[in-house]
């Protein structure tokens, strides 16, 4: 380090010393997030597209943050954002330094052009610390160092800190402050799972309309994540454009491998209360008395052991406190309940094992393609290069699916038959009985019985949970795979890699107990 950068930091130490600085609780600012227990703001809206840096302005329930974009780097527009005002879109949301008009935009790449900021640092509620360029260069294009300034609201700004050759970023005050309330961990180790509570399903817009008594379970599904990219398709819709890799259906299916972890009951008064494995990322889907969807959680959740998280219903402001005009509940009397497991052990949802074995009993005597009237139900197969998977007959006839001359894939679509909501659906929240096996003339037809057929109740409703899972296809990321032997051993590389850090982490753990 330099005298001269020493003398500048030691000048930014003094000018900061005597700030009277009060440290708030900073909260974890999620876009689209899937943890809902640490869901701050937007969660069924496109703006802002992403949000950076946040950090809480002392005295108020306030933020200062960065609105970025996705495809971008680590910086943006600066911004105040005010739960208190709303939590979607642009309510609660204003752009600073200086106060302008902050519209609500569809942009990929947010704020990326003009002044732009990052890691903000509130010193009061009117100034603050923030790392900041005059001149960009654009998207992902730099210029000159960004330098630490000492700014206000309306933007009058005064140069703390700056260097010629490297950017001077992230500045945080030096000076004594009182340690905040730190909450006590419910973290215990020693358990296996996490509770889940929801004090009245229907709370909230997420279930608008419905009668009470309508919703009798709730589906808890687990997602798993891909250890590696090997092929890709795409999907479009209402939200835009997407890719997926290393996909698990066809372009607008699912992006995800699931597993059914099982079913809880929905009480009377609309209560629930269950078990969880824990640190497990599982979302959850309230059903009807057929086991179709009325409405499903679109983000994600995950628990650490023995922790408990609790909804007052569904999609209600995240702001809401419980409701108090209620006695005990129905479920918190009967204590919190153990999944009830659906036709079977836990396992990723396969087309392949779960739907096809249906198609060959009932379907393909009639379904075989064999002329210009009838479609294949059959589990013959054709390979796709681009994304690296091998669909059946049955699964591209299901899905109504297209081959796209773009992107070189199969993009399905969902029709009156097979009715699901698209990995590109709207953003914003969706009406109970959206899409999904109730509004799918595949499942009434079935139930009627189609020429003759008779399907099990286990056969429908394996036939329904495959559709309200969004049409997945694979049940593990290597199934019906085209991949070549270089592609093979590097999935198993990275997979072998998971395991060996999940094993690690065991052992960290179990030491951790013993101590």
């Amino acid at each position: 380090m330099t005298v001269r950068q020493r003398k500048t930091i030691d000048a930014l130490l003094l000018i900061i010393a005597w700030i009277v600085f009060e440290c708030l609780f900073y909260p974890c600012v999620a876009a689209e997030t899937g943890k809902s227990d640490i869901l701050y703001v937007k969660n069924d809206s496109w703006f802002p597209t992403t949000i950076l840096h946040a950090r809480g302005i002392p005295g108020t329930q306030k933020i200062l943050a960065v609105l970025s974009g996705h495809h971008c780097h680590q910086r943006g527009k600066l911004a105040i954002i005010d739960r208190t005002k709303g939590c979607q879109e642009n309510s609660g949301v204003q752009l600073i330094a200086p106060v302008q008009e902050t519209e609500a935009v569809r942009i990929d790449s947010y704020g990326q052009s003009g002044e732009q900021f990052q890691y903000p640092y509130p010193i009061t509620e009117t100034t603050f610390l923030v790392t900041y360029e005059s001149y960009p260069a654009g998207n992902r294009r730099y210029i000159s160092p960004y330098a630490i300034y000492f700014m206000d609201i309306p933007g009058r700004r005064e140069l703390l800190v700056a260097d010629r050759n490297i950017s001077c970023n992230q500045p945080v005050p030096l000076v004594a402050r009182k340690k905040p309330h730190i909450r006590p961990s419910l973290v215990d180790y020693r358990n296996k799972t996490g509770t889940y509570y929801v004090q009245d399903i229907y709370a909230g817009p997420g279930l608008a309309g419905v009668a009470r008594g309508t919703v009798k379970r709730l589906r808890v599904v687990a997602l798993e994540f891909r250890a590696a990219y090997i092929g890709n398709n795409t999907s479009r819709g209402p939200a835009g454009g997407a890719m997926s890799s290393t996909p698990v259906s066809i372009g607008n299916g699912t992006w995800d491998v699931k597993r059914v972890l099982g079913e809880a009951k929905v009480h009377e008064d609309g209560s629930a209360f269950f078990a969880v494995q824990a640190r497990t990322p599982v979302y959850f889907q309230a059903l009807d008395e057929n086991g179709y969807v009325i409405q499903t959680m679109r983000s994600w959740s995950a628990l650490q052991p023995g922790e408990n998280f609790s909804c007052v219903g569904c999609h209600e402001p995240k702001n809401q406190a419980p409701l108090m005009n209620r006695t005990i509940t129905m479920a918190v009397k009967a204590g919190a309940e153990t999944l009830k497991a659906f036709y079977g052990q836990t396992r990723g949802f396969s087309f392949i094992k779960e739907i096809q074995p249906i198609l060959d009993r009932h379907c393909i005597n009639c379904h075989t393609g064999n002329n210009a009237e009838a479609f294949s139900l059959s589990g013959n197969q054709t390979t796709e290069e681009q994304p690296k998977r091998k669909w059946s007959d049955a699964y591209l006839a299901r899905t109504n699916a297209y081959r796209d001359s773009r992107s070189k894939s199969y993009i399905g679509r969902s029709n009156d038959r097979v009715n699901w909501i698209s990995a590109q659906s709207p953003t914003t929240m969706l009406r109970p009985y959206y899409a999904g096996a109730a509004r799918s003339k595949l499942i009434t037809m079935l139930e009627h019985g189609h020429e003759g057929v008779k399907l099990s109740r286990e056969e429908i409703d394996k036939l329904a949970c495959w559709i309200d899972l969004l049409v997945p296809y694979c049940g593990d990321y290597t199934e019906a795979n085209a991949w070549m032997q270089k592609e093979m051993s590097k999935y198993k590389h990275f997979m072998k890699k998971l395991k060996r850090m999940e094993e690690i982490e065991r052992k960290n753990i179990k030491e951790l107990i013993a101590r």
